[in-house]
């Protein structure tokens, strides 16, 4: 384990690459997400605006990158030496919004975790149809992005159980609007994946019915399952391994946000 700093102050903890799955390494798995701060940064102070300075540089350069990919005159030098060649494999742009996501959630501001990391989901959900089927680092990717969205919709660490940092005695609450936004992009990021594995010679069938029988239990299970995939080396001769994980892609969120919205659609604030 590793740690670099980042913008702001920061410390960010590098993990390594887990193991191949075994009974024993499942029960010491490390955590996905990385420890967010004890409390939330304060609005408008010299921590918040480095932050928020460095997450926008991020993203910029990220998608920058992206359009190197289809438009060769998109190539600037200067920004060249910074941000890189234009990305050849998703796994690549996962990489870089897995590293972006960490920033973001170590702030423990929830007013920059859930508009950050809905703007990050959006972009994978954006870029993921341009490349071939990468699924070690994909789901990993949404793996991640599925326990930040469910941690931010209950308000505690779905890999701790504690409260997280903004959200004591219910503040810090996602908002219907954001919620709707979520459940658009969860909806709109499972198709995606259907559409990218069935290019790479995959078929998921009954993903629709899926949804309304998911459940939330299971968590060691699950991270096995995870531990198993990302072991696995390419698509061939792994499809069965792989549609499920397509099956499984953000169900923590759907399913909270099924019963939240389904039972709260009131006003949206």
């Amino acid at each position: 384990m590793t740690t670099v700093s980042e913008a702001g102050g920061f410390l960010v903890t590098t993990l390594p690459s887990p193991p191949p799955s075994s009974g024993a390494s499942t029960a010491a798995a490390p955590s996905i997400l990385p420890q967010p701060r004890n409390a939330p940064l304060k609005p408008g102070s010299a921590k918040e605006s480095s932050i928020i300075d460095y997450v926008d540089k991020k993203l910029l350069g990220i998608s920058r990158r992206y359009e190197k990919r289809f438009n060769a005159d998109f190539e600037d030098e200067a920004a060249s030496e910074i941000e890189g060649r234009g990305y050849e494999r998703f796994g690549e742009v996962a990489k870089d919004l897995e590293d972006v996501i960490d920033v973001v959630w170590i702030s423990g501001t929830p007013s920059l975790e859930i508009p950050y990391l809905l703007t990050i989901a959006l972009t994978c959900c954006a870029d993921l149809p341009s490349f071939p089927f990468d699924p070690r680092p994909t789901f990993h990717l949404l793996h991640k992005l599925d326990l930040a969205f469910y941690s931010l919709l209950r308000g505690t660490n779905s890999e701790t159980g504690e409260i997280l940092p903004g959200f004591e005695g219910g503040r810090g609450k996602v908002s219907t609007t954001e919620k709707v936004r979520m459940r658009g992009l969860v909806e709109r990021t499972r198709v995606a994946v259907v559409e990218v594995a069935g290019k790479a010679g995959m078929e998921v069938t009954g993903l629709s019915g899926l949804d309304e029988g998911l459940t939330t239990t299971d968590d060691d299970d699950e991270m096995e399952g995870m531990e198993g995939a990302r072991s696995e080396v390419g698509v061939e001769g792994n499809h069965g391994r792989w549609e499920m994980e397509v099956a499984r892609v953000y169900e923590k969120t759907i399913v909270e946000l099924g019963m939240s919205l389904d039972t709260g659609m009131g006003v949206i604030d």
